[in-house]
């Protein structure tokens, strides 16, 4: 009787350590553009979960300032000061990663800027830098670190695209071209990473609200800006419902997900006027 109670309790004590320590226990995790938004929700859904997170951000105050908090609950975090559109700097990001807690299982290609203008008023420098941000900064990383998840036989890559791959605007052409870039190299990168267990998806937000989207829309107040009639859901998402999506891709439950692309907009791409 007395070993069919211990047996009974090393059976709970297994699962209870495995509930406590969460769905990416073990794993390594790196965010770019975690400083703040949507990469700064993400980076501490993963620590609150068990990943060892790795903070690449070019915003070196904000960076700290967010693995510092995250290490004060003891979480796993460190921050990288990282322009991701830089080879030398993304080499020296994975080259950290590694010595601090070992080569990355998950990498989550958030980092983005936008500059908005019409067409033919961008000059040269404008446009490729928007281009190097948001779209080859994925490719230098992908290139560090897919030889790594090769060698260990899996991996895990999350892009953060954008509504824009379905849905657009005006004046904001290069931001556009990257994120709807970023949904077809997506599924070309998931073709790739498939034979060697390495999943490849991205998310498509909508209107979330986080710094950059409410400072490109100035002195507007989010409760009356004119895009909330065009959400079905009428309010702007928040970085944390992104956050969620991206562990969620990031687990075992999507183990039979790669190649897609996840719209998490309230709605607003079904418009069909």
């Amino acid at each position: 009787m007395l070993l069919k109670i211990f047996a009974n309790l090393i059976v709970f004590l297994s699962i209870t350590h495995t509930c406590l320590a969460g769905v990416l226990q073990g794993k390594v995790a790196i965010v770019t553009g975690g400083a703040q938004g949507i990469g700064e929700a993400i980076a501490e859904k993963f620590a609150s979960e068990g990943a060892s997170v790795v903070i690449a951000d070019i915003n070196t105050n904000l960076g700290e300032m967010v693995a510092k908090r995250i290490s004060e609950t003891g979480r796993s975090c460190i921050f990288v000061q990282c322009d991701v559109s830089d080879e030398n700097d993304i080499k020296a990001l994975v080259e950290k990663t590694n010595d601090s807690f070992g080569s990355p299982d998950i990498i989550v290609n958030n980092a983005a800027i936008a500059i908005y203008k019409k067409m033919e008023e961008f000059s040269p420098l404008e446009w490729d830098k928007v281009i190097n941000v948001n779209l080859r900064s994925i490719y230098l990383l992908a290139r560090e670190c897919i030889p790594m998840m090769i060698k260990r036989g899996e991996g895990n890559i999350i892009s953060i695209a954008s509504v824009h791959t379905r849905t657009t605007s005006t004046s904001n052409n290069p931001y556009v071209a990257t994120k709807g870039a970023i949904s077809a190299l997506t599924r070309a990168m998931a073709l790739e990473g498939a034979p060697h267990n390495i999943r490849v998806n991205c998310i498509s937000p909508g209107a979330i609200a986080t710094p950059m989207l409410l400072e490109n829309w100035g002195d507007v107040d989010p409760s009356a800006h004119p895009l909330l009639s065009r959400i079905p859901l009428k309010r702007f998402g928040n970085p944390t419902e992104i956050a969620s999506v991206a562990l969620f891709l990031a687990s075992d439950g999507a183990s039979y997900i790669t190649g897609s692309e996840l719209l998490v907009d309230g709605g607003l791409s079904a418009h069909f006027d």
